[in-house]
Order: C-alpha cells, then structure tokens, then sequence
C-alpha cells in the first residue's frame, strides 16, 4: 500500500508508476530496517548509481538544446552546477523527499531527512526508478519528460552568468568577517582516466569541513564546496558561528 507522502511525490512527478515497489526502493535509505511482517525490498544504493547516469545523459541534452551558444566546457561547468550534490538536494526539497524517506533510527535522530548528500542521492534514486519503470514501454521518453519539467523551469537565460558566479569569493567575504582569516580548500580524492578527471574538493574554515564538491576540474569542485557551504550558511545562519568553529 502507498504511503500518502509517495502519492502526493507521485503528483508532483506527474508519474505513476506501475510498480510501486521500484519507488520504495528508491526511497529507502540503507539504515532502514522493515518490519519482520514485511518484506525487505531492498535500498535505493545501487539504483542511485544509475540514477547518476540517467541525470547526465537527460540534462546534457537539454543544456545542448537550450543553450547552442556553450562550447564543451561551458556545457560540461553548468551540467556539473545543475547535478552537484547541492543542486539535487534543492530539487530533492522541492519535492519533499526527506518526508517520503524510510530511514533507520539512528539516522532519524542525527536529522537524516535534512541532510544534503541523502537527498541528492535520494534524488537520484528516485530517477533511476522513473527510468526502470517505464523504459521498457516509453524507452527514455518518461524521465526526460520528468527531468525536463522539474529542471527547464529554473534555467536562467544567461548560462554564462549562472555558471560563473563566483561562491569561493562570497563565502571567503563571510568567513573573513566572522574569523578574520581565510577558507583553505584541500583535494579530497580524484578518480578516472586523464581524459576525464573528477575531483572532489572540500572547503575548510578553522581546521572543520564545511562544504565539499566534485567536478571536472579542482577550480570547478572548489566553487561547487563553497556553494554547499554558503547553502549550509542560508539554512543555519549560526552554521559557522556553533562550537564546532570555535
């Protein structure tokens, strides 16, 4: 039987799917234990990985569609803004998804249904379960029609400016007020070939993480760790005031 919460996600998709258990896969976080009267369907990690794909492939042409100005790099910097784990957490908040988890305990307590990886993975799993449920009659025509609806309507007109918005400067200004020092960004792990690099990046103020990004270059994960600080800041303003920072 479905939840209220995964009906309402279901309208605000404008999908429904013909096989709820693949939606409450997707909504299932590992820590989630069932019930022993109820069968274990399975977490939402392994569909996350395909839900990653799914997003690239349908948001890279989209961008190539909409902005024919962008060169590759141009392409590569905005589609990377628009699936970093900050902006999959927005859109994840927009439809509410911390309300449509199951979660275990322990991550209930630590506040699991706000936190900004779980919902950008989240996010991710529920795509790949849009794309699992009907590929085999619609092929991608219902997850691009899905992706498109909830990404298009938030696209600015000038992608140059959208992606070049300066966040390491804007949360450097804020830090330097608070502490008086600067923010140092350290590389926290990089993977694939030569020909296509990604970096994960994480900003740290007073020795403490407080924002992290991947791209396809350090400059690009740095900007996009210091977009998840500055979120981090907008949702707590007291963020980088707490004892943690002391």
């Amino acid at each position: 039987m479905m939840k209220k919460e995964w009906i309402d996600l279901c309208q605000s998709l404008d999908y429904q799917f013909d096989d709820p258990q693949i939606l409450r896969q997707a909504l299932t976080h590992k820590s989630f234990l069932p019930p022993e009267t109820e069968e274990n369907y399975g977490n939402n990690e392994r569909i996350e990985f395909l839900g990653d794909a799914v997003l690239d492939l349908v948001i890279s042409e989209m961008l190539m569609e909409k902005f024919p100005e962008l060169d590759e790099g141009g392409l590569s910097k905005f589609r990377a803004s628009l699936v970093s784990e900050l902006g999959l957490s927005k859109q994840a908040r927009k439809l509410e998804l911390g309300t449509c988890l199951l979660l275990g305990r322990g991550e209930e307590i630590t506040g699991g249904r706000q936190k900004i990886s779980l919902l950008a993975d989240t996010f991710e799993a529920v795509m790949a379960a849009i794309y699992l449920d009907s590929r085999e009659k619609h092929g991608i025509t219902q997850i691009t029609r899905v992706i498109q609806t909830l990404f298009l309507p938030h696209l600015p007109q000038d992608a140059e400016g959208y992606i070049t918005r300066d966040y390491k400067s804007e949360l450097q200004e804020h830090v330097q007020k608070l502490f008086g020092i600067p923010s140092t960004y350290e590389l926290m792990e990089e993977s694939g070939p030569d020909h296509e690099k990604n970096f994960t990046m994480a900003v740290f103020v007073r020795k403490k993480e407080c924002g992290r990004g991947s791209g396809a270059s350090k400059k690009l994960a740095s900007q996009l760790a210091a977009e998840n600080a500055l979120l981090q800041i907008q949702q707590d303003p007291s963020f980088l005031e707490s004892e943690n920072f002391s």
